[in-house]
């Protein structure tokens, strides 16, 4: 190792907090806000309509999702550390394909859309997979197994960073895109993930603080933690993947955070098109990213407090509610109060995405399977997230506009916070 964690001056928890944020930024490329910014530029070059790049884009999506147990239970077997390596790799190499899906379509026959469908659904399995899957997900564990007690806490401060970064990412693509075109702009980030990402990967993860000779949340007397424990439930079961699936408090949480993905994905994906519809431009479409960001950074400094405090199950119902509002804010986007709905909507539900999606597992299942669990956890969240282009392309191809999906949107979240309440309860209290 390059260095021993053990002998830093402070807890190397934080050290993995800041590790982790920075996978976390690297994975954007692979995310679905980190692609919408190619969509229009992928049409246009690629000669396919918009049903179908979503459909390439959903196939791909759903084929990651299939993966990533796999993927999951080899981050339990080996570590975050080689794992990490492994994704950032894998996405630069894939990103490398993306710049270059233009020209790898003409290899096949002159005008042939199967075979252009083809070459996308590899292109968006490979960075869906690398990025969104296993990059993001590695940032997730490690924190997860690092931290108990504080674990909201460096949710919230993953959260925060996620928030701010990922609304703004569009901006700052767009701008990328601007200077060096879609292909150059692809070209850089593939560069800048493989080699860079990885060398920091290799040089600052830890799968876990028992491995480095320390213990979770730094090391504290007894009376601290039995102090801690009173308003945190103590891992009195490690759940295997299989006890977990049986649980219904994982499937609650897993759609819950699988519906905020697949309504974020959607919007983002088709951001231009619903902008354009309701009449804003590119640009103005885009900035509203930047005070959804902002939202989203107090609302995940709130989420993390609260998942130390409170049970996760009220912080779904959160989510829920924004989320309904969100949908009901974009069918009238043009207007300020549709904006400050879209904004706040989506921002508030955004900030209780991460403490959600990084707490529940390790509080409710345990660390010895972390990564497996996390890796259905993931798969869930994937998948939902292909389907969601499509679903709002292929309504609107029927419908003619964006309103009859919005409209569902807006009143799916409600039978999910229902059954929240109802089997959301922390399956170690029952031990």
């Amino acid at each position: 190792m390059p260095f021993s964690p053990a002998k830093w001056p402070f807890f190397y928890g934080w050290v993995v907090v800041f590790a982790s944020v920075i996978g976390a930024f690297a994975s954007i490329p692979g995310q679905t806000i980190g692609v919408g910014v190619f969509t229009d530029f992928l049409i246009e070059s690629l000669k396919l309509s918009r049903t179908q790049l979503s459909s390439a884009y959903m196939v791909g999506t759903i084929a990651s999702s299939l993966l990533l147990p796999l993927a999951g239970s080899m981050l339990d077997r080996f570590g975050a550390r080689l794992i990490g390596v492994l994704a950032a790799v894998g996405l630069g190499v894939s990103l490398l394909g993306l710049a270059h899906c233009d020209q790898l379509a003409e290899l096949g026959s002159a005008g042939s859309t199967f075979f252009v469908f083809v070459v996308m659904v590899i292109c968006f399995l490979a960075i869906r997979f690398f990025g969104q899957g296993m990059l993001g997900m590695v940032s997730q564990v490690m924190i997860g197994k690092w931290f108990n007690h504080h674990r909201g806490l460096a949710s919230a401060i993953l959260g925060v960073f996620i928030g701010f970064g990922f609304n703004a990412a569009p901006r700052f693509l767009n701008m990328l895109v601007n200077v060096f075109e879609w292909h150059g702009a692809c070209l850089a980030l593939a560069v800048i993930i493989g080699i860079g990402m990885s060398v920091f990967a290799w040089i600052f993860y830890r799968d876990n603080p028992e491995g480095c000779g320390l213990e979770m949340d730094g090391d504290h007397d007894e009376q601290w933690h039995r102090k801690m424990a009173e308003r945190t439930a103590e891992t009195v079961k490690e759940f295997t993947p299989w006890e977990a699936i049986k649980e219904p408090a994982f499937w609650v949480f897993s759609i819950a955070i699988g519906l905020q993905g697949l309504f974020m994905t959607a919007i983002t994906f088709h951001i231009t098109s619903l902008a354009s519809e309701e009449g804003l431009s590119r640009s103005e479409a885009y900035w509203l990213f930047v005070p959804l960001a902002v939202t989203s950074v107090f609302a995940t400094l709130a989420g993390g407090w609260a998942s130390d405090r409170i049970g996760m199950k009220w912080l779904l119902v959160v989510m829920m509610i924004f989320q309904s509002l969100a949908a009901v804010g974009t069918l009238t986007i043009s207007s300020a109060i549709g904006q400050i709905m879209f904004v706040g909507g989506y921002g508030i539900s955004g900030g209780m995405f991460i403490p959600l999606l990084t707490v529940v597992c390790p509080r409710f299942f345990g660390r010895e399977h972390l990564g497996a669990i996390n890796g259905l956890n993931k798969s869930i969240l994937v998948f939902m997230t292909a389907v969601g282009p499509v679903i709002y392309s292929s309504v609107r191809d029927w419908s003619g506009s964006y309103d009859t999906i919005l409209c569902g949107a807006a009143i799916v979240p409600f039978i999910v916070l229902i059954a929240g309440i109802i089997e959301g309860e922390n399956p170690q209290e029952r031990f």
